[in-house]
């Protein structure tokens, strides 16, 4: 996460009134950062930004409220974003944003994650290689428009140079999503879009009979391991026996309303609010007000959920086994082409 030209001069501002006037605050802020003082002043000039790490690493040191900073009033919110493009923020670098969040999350006690699963947080793909290069080529076709995609066809076995790059950066962010807490609000339709996704790049042409049906078995075995850590309360990486290797897995099934996509992270006493837009681009605030509510609909909607980690056995393996025949019903499709086209 980024933020823009003008919440950063007010941050250093605040940051250099709190610096003994008598030292270099290029100096000072080099120091405080870890970087050099070229970088030093490429932030003070606003030529470079300041990421989530540097926003953690400034609040604490020098106590800094960064609703002061952000809020001109109640009900007005400042959000940061920065929407993917091909040219500054590219979808390397996204991803590289991601990993760089939950990298600090990861080392911060008592950080949590709530998500609001419209779709399957992507986390949980990029543990597998095959479903992690299709949702990264989704993405970069048919929502980013990226030129390098537009006539290119997805291909198991000859998949693109950048998409292997982007590849090795989502299993970088897997890892440290499985060092978070975190309770990941499901409903039905959670798993039908990832579905939906390969279904239509099928009918489209831009896949082979074989590799959509590798897909849907892959997404069968992602299924099979989310139920299992739903079941043990855990995280860990699939087909791995390292049961206790990851972090605690909450689970919950929301009959009674639609996903949004929402994400909180807690870091102690802190929050950040994530909206999710247009697919996959991110909005964030830590705007205190905007946290609190969405953290009090997190727990009105849980309330009304039914839990099916670790406890619900019955309703755990019913609300899988319905993604299952979604699942099959799939496959069944894909293998009577001669019906479908």
């Amino acid at each position: 996460m980024e933020i823009d030209k003008g919440v950063q001069a007010s941050i250093l501002e605040a940051v250099q009134g709190k610096m003994d006037p008598s030292f270099s605050f290029a100096d000072e802020l080099a120091d405080c950062l870890s970087i050099s003082k070229d970088s030093a002043y490429r932030r003070i000039r606003g030529e470079t930004l300041f990421d989530i790490a540097e926003l953690q690493i400034l609040t604490r040191k020098f106590g800094l409220s960064l609703d002061e900073i952000f809020s001109v009033e109640k009900s007005t919110i400042t959000f940061h974003t920065q929407p993917i493009d091909t040219t500054g923020f590219s979808f390397e670098k996204y991803l590289e944003s991601v990993y760089e969040n939950l990298s600090v999350i990861q080392h911060i006690p008592g950080s949590h994650i709530y998500f609001s699963a419209r779709d399957i947080p992507p986390f949980h793909f990029y543990q597998v290689p095959e479903l992690s290069a299709f949702k990264l080529y989704f993405w970069l076709k048919s929502f980013l428009n990226h030129p390098d995609y537009r006539d290119l066809d997805f291909d198991l076995e000859n998949l693109p140079v950048g998409l292997e790059k982007h590849l090795t950066i989502a299993r970088k962010i897997w890892s440290s999503y499985l060092k978070v807490p975190c309770t990941e609000i499901w409903n039905y339709e959670t798993a039908n879009i990832t579905l939906r996704q390969i279904e239509y790049h099928r009918q489209a042409g831009h896949i082979n009979q074989r590799d959509s049906i590798i897909l849907c078995e892959k997404f069968r075995e992602l299924m099979h391991h989310i139920k299992d850590q739903a079941e043990k309360g855990r995280k860990y990486t699939i087909n791995s026996t390292a049961y206790e290797e990851g972090a605690r897995y909450n689970l919950y099934f929301n009959e009674a309303s639609h996903n949004d996509n929402s994400i909180l992270f807690k870091m102690g006493d802190k929050k950040m609010a994530f909206i999710i837009y247009a697919t996959i681009n991110y909005m964030a605030t830590s705007d205190s007000n905007f946290c609190d509510m969405i953290e009090s609909h997190f727990d009105k909607t849980m309330k009304h959920a039914i839990p099916i980690s670790t406890t619900s056995e019955k309703i755990r393996v019913s609300f899988f086994n319905k993604i299952f025949k979604k699942v099959k019903v799939l496959e069944n499709h894909l293998s009577e082409e001669n019906e479908m086209f």
